[in-house]
């Protein structure tokens, strides 16, 4: 079974603390059909007031509804050891899943004083297919209706997570409004909070599950009408994903990761694509000293100018492009190439397909000319978990010996953001998409894409962790994709 794979009965048995709280007079409260409803699938519930004790001893997840007053919850639940999956967006702050600014870094729409906007969160938008809570849900990427258009006090509400998380879902097309997102156990959330264990943020309000959009009947048997009417399944994949075990990280020695990528070289063909006649010799030394390096691995290369033709890549298992390439002379070539690539060149990540186009606003750098950033030798890791950060804890490592370039990107939902740059917490600078993940513009990745931050002259000023989340990548690249 994958990783990532979550199963069907995963709730059953599972004992579940439901924090509910009251409605006013009036209003809608689904709360009993949410506890009746989990009971079917086999699960143990039992219910809390906010202003109870914890009691997340001996529970498997922790739901939070968005009836439980968030003034009395406080931040009780911010570390428990315990799934947890809440739909009260005013906890979301609390349990460090996004900032704490109403209507920026999360917001409850409410019906009547913003009708237009509550209309457009009955439709949302999938991410990507290869988003863990999706491939549960059996979600395609793109649009579809999570709730049913029967008007009431539904509430939606959406929060800004940090690059640390999977956004599932989003309102309107919006990165930053996003309706359903996830951090696994060891991500980074917002402040330099590490989860505890898995979180996930929903969109619902009071009454919002009752109207949860369903495929039944004929409309099961048909592909689209079931994409389409999903939001139950989005519900049920949610907290099944939630009590699954989560990911671990990496816990093989220095030695041994070393050993394992020998083994996954042998015999693999890679392709290192830079620029012949480099006018810099501190460029062709970084050039000359990474293909030394690959070749002591065991990796078959071949190189290629930048100017060559992406046929190059026939034969071959693995692209890499040097950061010595010319972007306007590489153009788009390898972008749709069916074989996986890691791209060092960062100022063609949107040539590649990887992050949209806008320069300086959708990637740049931070360097010691007209940048607004300064230059940058440490990397914050907001997925520690991911194979390619090598087994290092999450937060602060140093990724060069001295301050340097350092490219910074804000890509899609898609991505799979394994570090950001310090202090630029929206700034990615280091990425990955998985094959078949949604990358910018909606182009699908035709293999793995990873982003890795090595500007032309600098292998040589990489760290010794440096060099193992290098070395982390390739492995992640070649090795297969989960089924």
């Amino acid at each position: 079974m994958a990783q990532d794979a979550v199963r069907s009965d995963a709730l059953k048995g599972k004992r579940v603390l439901f924090v509910i709280g009251q409605t006013a007079k009036g209003v809608p409260n689904d709360d009993p059909l949410i506890r009746d409803y989990l009971g079917t699938l086999g699960a143990k519930v039992t219910t809390a007031a906010a202003t109870d004790a914890v009691q997340a001893a001996g529970k498997d997840l922790i739901l939070i509804s968005s009836t439980a007053d968030a003034r009395e919850l406080g931040a009780k639940y911010r570390h428990v050891q315990v799934p947890v999956v809440t739909w009260n967006a005013y906890s979301f702050p609390l349990l460090g899943m996004t900032g704490d600014r109403l209507h920026e870094d999360f917001s409850v729409v409410r019906e009547k004083p913003f009708h237009n906007a509550n209309h457009a969160n009955y439709y949302a938008h999938a991410t990507s297919a290869t988003d863990p809570i999706l491939k549960a849900a059996r979600i395609p990427h793109g649009m579809f209706a999570p709730l049913l258009f029967s008007g009431g006090v539904t509430d939606p509400s959406w929060g800004k997570p940090g690059r640390g998380a999977d956004v599932a879902v989003v309102f309107e097309g919006d990165y930053e409004k996003a309706a359903v997102f996830s951090y696994e156990r060891e991500a980074m959330m917002i402040g330099d909070a590490v989860a505890p264990a898995r979180r996930v943020g929903l969109f619902l309000g009071h009454n919002s599950w009752s109207i949860l959009s369903d495929a039944q009947g004929p409309a099961a048997a048909d592909p689209k009408e079931y994409a389409w009417f999903s939001g139950r399944r989005l519900f049920d994949a949610a907290l099944k994903w939630a009590v699954s075990p989560p990911q671990a990280r990496v816990t093989a020695s220095r030695q041994a990761q070393r050993a394992a990528l020998e083994r996954a070289a042998r015999g693999k063909k890679v392709l290192f694509v830079r620029r012949y006649d480099l006018p810099w010799p501190e460029n062709e030394a970084s050039d000359m000293a990474q293909l030394a390096w690959l070749e002591s691995l065991g990796f078959e290369v071949s190189t290629a100018d930048h100017m060559d033709p992406d046929s190059r890549a026939q034969g071959m298992d693995l692209v890499i492009i040097s950061a010595s390439t010319n972007k306007y002379k590489l153009g788009v070539k390898y972008a749709d190439a069916a074989i996986p690539v890691l791209l060092l060149e960062a100022k063609a990540v949107d040539a590649l397909g990887m992050v949209t186009r806008r320069r300086n606003t959708d990637y740049g750098v931070n360097d010691h000319k007209e940048s607004l950033y300064p230059p940058e030798n440490y990397v914050n890791l907001v997925r520690a978990y991911h194979p390619a950060a090598a087994g290092l804890p999450p937060g602060q490592m140093k990724l060069f010996r001295t301050p340097g370039v350092l490219a910074w990107s804000r890509p899609p939902a898609g991505a799979q953001v394994i570090a950001t740059i310090p202090n630029q917490p929206d700034h990615a600078t280091m990425f990955a998409f998985e094959k078949g993940a949604t990358m910018a513009n909606d182009v699908v990745a035709p293999a793995r894409r990873l982003l890795f931050p090595l500007d032309a002259p600098r292998f040589p000023d990489l760290t010794e962790d440096g060099m193992a989340i290098y070395g982390a990548a390739l492995q992640w690249l070649l090795s297969a994709p989960a089924p």
